[in-house]
C-alpha cells in the first residue's frame, strides 16, 4: 500500500505536534507518524516554560486559549536554587511557567492536531526505512505502508531514524546528560508554585529537582552530565534513592512521601555545539536536533520552537518549490539565532559556576542579598 502526502512528520511529541499545528491552515496534506499510541507516557521533568503559550499564540490564538483551560497543570512562578552548603536563593519569574505531566500535555497537543482536517495521524506505527531522491521522500513503516512526500520533518527524539539515516553527525553521549525521575505524593515543606533545584556537591554540575504538580503530587528527579557519571561511576537510580533516604536537607521531606510508579531514566542531548539540523528535503527538531538546554535539561520549549520554525520553513519551500539543502539551511539559521546564545550562556554558567561548589555557594549566598545578581540570573533564565 502506498500513500502520497506533501509532508511527513516523524514523531508526535511537542516538536512534531507543533510542526503539524503550524501547517494546519496550509492546505498541505500532512502525515504524522507516531510509534506509540496516545495517551502515552514520556519520561521528563514536566516543566513547561512561560513562553509556550506565546509559541501557540503565534500559530493560532485559540491554541493558547485552550492551554489556559487545561486543568491538570500547576503554575510555577518561583525558582529555588539550593547550594551545596544548604543555603537557598528564591527567584521570582517575570512570567510564571507550568508543571504538567507529559502524559497530559502531549495528549493535549495531540488532540489539537487530531482536529486538523489536513493531517492524517498514524499511531502505533514506526518508520523502518527512509530514502530521499531528487523528487521525493519515501518511508516504509512497521506495517509495510509506503508513504511518499516532498519533505520530512524528524521529531522522533534521541533514537531518531531520520537523523540516523540522513545526518552524518551522530549523537555524542559525552555531550549530553542522563536523568532519572519518579512521581511522589506527600513531599513536605514544599513552597507553593516553586521549582526546586538542589545542587549537591558530589553531583555537580548535576542537580536534584523537586517540581510540584497538582493535588500534592511531585515530579522528583536527578540529572547529571554523562561525563560526570562516567568519571564518578554514579548509578543514578541508586543515588536518587540515597538522597531521598539519607540527605540531611532533603531526606526528612520524604519521610512520609510515597512513590507512585517506578524510577525511569532518559538521555538528554545538549545544545552545546552547532550541528547540521537540515538537508535536502528534511529537517530535525527537538531532541532529534540536540536542542536540550545544557545546564537545566529543559527541552519542551526548544522542541516546540523548532517545530514551529520547521512548519514555517515547509511553507517557504512549497512557495518557492525549493527543497534543497541550501534553501533548507535558513531553518538552521533561525533555530540557532533564537536558541544558540541562551544555550551558550547556560553552558558558561554550568562550566564556570555550577561545576565548582565554592563558586556556587558564593553566588547563591551573595544573590540572596543582591538585587543585581538576582536580576542577572533571571535575565539568563528568561
Amino acid at each position: 500500500m502506498t500513500s502520497d502526502f506533501d509532508v511527513i512528520i516523524s514523531g508526535a511529541g511537542p516538536a512534531g505536534c507543533t510542526a503539524a499545528l503550524a501547517l494546519g491552515e496550509s492546505g498541505l496534506k500532512v502525515a504524522l507518524v507516531e510509534k506509540a499510541k496516545f495517551p502515552r507516557e514520556k519520561v521528563c521533568g514536566d516543566a513547561i516554560p512561560a513562553y509556550v503559550p506565546k509559541v501557540l499564540t503565534t500559530i493560532n490564538p485559540e491554541y493558547a486559549r485552550a492551554f489556559t483551560e487545561l486543568t491538570e497543570k500547576n503554575e510555577a512562578g518561583i525558582c529555588r536554587f539550593t547550594a551545596p552548603n544548604g543555603k537557598s536563593l528564591d527567584l521570582k519569574f517575570e512570567e510564571s511557567g507550568f508543571v504538567c505531566k507529559r502524559l497530559v500535555f502531549d495528549s493535549f497537543l495531540f488532540e489539537l492536531v487530531s482536529r486538523l482536517t489536513n493531517v492524517t495521524v498514524f499511531q502505533a506505527v514506526a518508520i523502518k526505512n527512509i530514502s530521499i531522491n531528487v523528487n521525493e521522500v519515501s518511508v516504509i513503516t512497521s506495517d509495510n505502508i509506503r508513504l511518499n512526500s516532498r519533505v520530512v520533518i524528524g521529531c522522533d527524539g534521541v533514537n531518531s531514524i531520520i537523523r540516523k539515516t540522513l545526518v552524518k553527525t551522530k549523537f555524542d553521549s559525552g555531550k549530553g546528560s542522563f536523568a532519572v525521575r519518579a512521581y511522589f505524593r506527600n513531599v513536605t515543606d514544599n513552597p507553593p508554585g516553586t521549582l526546586e533545584f538542589h545542587f549537591l556537591k558530589n553531583l555537580l554540575p548535576g542537580y536534584f529537582w523537586i517540581f510540584p504538580l497538582s493535588e500534592n503530587r511531585f515530579n522528583v528527579g536527578l540529572g547529571v552530565p554523562s561525563t560526570t557519571i562516567t568519571k564518578k561511576k554514579i548509578n543514578l537510580k541508586n543515588e536518587m534513592l540515597r538522597i531521598i533516604e539519607a540527605d540531611p536537607f532533603i531526606g526528612p521531606r520524604f519521610s512520609e512521601a510515597v512513590m507512585t510508579g517506578e524510577i525511569k531514566g532518559y538521555f538528554l542531548p545538549h545544545c552545546s555545539h552547532k550541528i547540521p539540523i537540515s538537508g535536502n528535503r528534511f529537517m530535525l527538531c527537538g531532541d532529534a536536533a540536540s536542542l536540550v538546554n545544557p545546564a537545566t535539561g529543559a527541552g519542551i520549549g526548544q522542541a516546540m520552537q523548532s517545530g514551529r520554525f520547521a512548519g514555517w520553513q515547509v511553507l517557504k519551500c512549497f512557495e518557492k518549490n525549493n527543497f534543497s539543502a541550501g534553501f533548507m539551511s535558513s531553518y538552521d539559521n533561525i533555530v540557532y539565532d533564537k536558541l544558540w546564545q541562551d544555550n551558550r550562556n547556560y553552558l558558561m554558567i554550568r562550566d564556570h559556576v555550577i561545576r565548582f561548589p565554592w563558586r556556587l555557594n558564593a553566588v547563591i549566598s551573595t544573590g540572596s542579598k543582591s538585587k543585581f545578581i538576582c536580576k542577572t540570573i533571571l535575565k539568563v533564565l528568561n
